[in-house]
């Protein structure tokens, strides 16, 4: 009977370091560098819009009325004929001599 060889050795399995815990996130986000310009720039157009309008629309509100009523009530109330007969008597026509 002929002799088997000799089994080889059994290695162990190879083991890996354990592996370090991973790091905390950042305190705060990484700022967005690639296209922070133009970013920024629609926001302060967008702002600048909407300011704009809310001024325009506050103006009409509170200058625009206002002053329209105020001369509807001016035209409503005064005589237009006595008004152009004083200023012809003053001379202020150019058409009409003075009666003075």
């Amino acid at each position: 009977m002929a002799s088997c060889p000799p089994a080889p050795p059994q290695f162990c399995p190879p083991q890996c370091p354990p592996t370090p815990p991973p790091p905390p996130p950042p305190a705060r986000p990484k700022p967005n560098m690639r296209g922070l310009h133009w970013s920024q720039t629609k926001g302060k157009v967008f702002q600048a819009m909407a300011i704009a309008v809310a001024g325009g629309i506050l103006f009409y509100f509170f200058v625009g009325v206002p002053r329209k009523t105020a001369y509807r009530e001016y035209y409503r109330k005064t005589d237009m004929e006595e008004l152009a007969d004083t200023m012809a008597r003053k001379g202020l026509f150019q058409a009409v001599p003075s009666s003075e």
